[in-house]
């Protein structure tokens, strides 16, 4: 009697424990981009989504914007909850009510240049550390005669060669006219791990890093140049 009545204790705590976790993955929020891509020649383009609350507790959420790739005269911002960020910031933190949903915007003014830009927007409960995202891409371009988009001319990043890598990475700067590049690698935290500056001419030209030294883990390389910044990510295996 004894045994049972012990195995049907351990069957209730295991019963509970996994119920636990279950509720554990409740999610919180859920973050809903219904504007990801944008191709056009609007001069002003506003991506929108939403932030809406699952639970009936308030909650406090950080939304962070990250770029990848943008044109420089290009002014890009967002809007979420009661504020509308200016061009420099970042991120906003801010509380959700309880089944309370939070317009967001994605703001983006070309100032007549064509270009294209890409960026990633975080969305994390601050207490449970709950996380949701989107990727928004967008392209400024001209019509011609015939209705069809064309894409504006600008330097070209290419993808990163081998990825992952355990020594050495190469990559092409291809660009329409000489100038000043820079080429910048970043941990994801944001602290810069190197820099190069280059004058490259026209054309395509061949780069190539050295990663030896550097902790396994995710890093972002950065090209600016031409008033245009682009983004890709790199790994690193040990």
């Amino acid at each position: 009697m004894m045994g049972t009545t012990h195995k049907l204790y351990k069957a209730f705590i295991l019963a509970i424990t996994i119920s636990s976790a279950a509720i554990g993955q409740i999610n919180n929020f859920e973050f809903i981009q219904h504007d990801t891509t944008y191709v056009g020649s609007d001069s002003v383009v506003v991506m929108h989504g939403e932030i809406i609350s699952l639970i009936n507790l308030a909650q406090t959420i950080t939304v962070t914007r990250v770029t990848h790739e943008i044109d420089g005269v290009w002014t890009n911002s967002f809007c979420v909850g009661p504020a509308c960020l200016p061009p420099f910031l970042d991120s906003f933190t801010f509380d959700l009510a309880g089944s309370d949903t939070a317009d967001f915007s994605l703001d983006t003014y070309s100032h007549g240049e064509l270009g294209a830009g890409s960026w990633t927007i975080f969305v994390v409960d601050s207490s449970t550390m709950e996380v949701d995202s989107a990727i928004i891409n967008m392209e400024i371009v001209t019509v011609s005669v015939n209705g069809r988009f064309e894409k504006p001319s600008s330097f070209e990043l290419s993808p990163l060669y081998p990825n992952p890598t355990n020594a050495w990475v190469n990559f092409d700067l291809e660009s329409v006219h000489s100038g000043d590049y820079s080429v910048t690698l970043y941990a994801l935290d944001g602290r810069q791990i190197r820099s190069h500056n280059y004058y490259l001419s026209s054309g395509k030209n061949r780069l190539q890093w050295s990663m030896q030294g550097l902790p396994s883990g995710n890093y972002i390389m950065r090209a600016v140049g031409a008033g245009t910044t682009i983004s890709r990510q790199l790994s690193v295996i040990k």
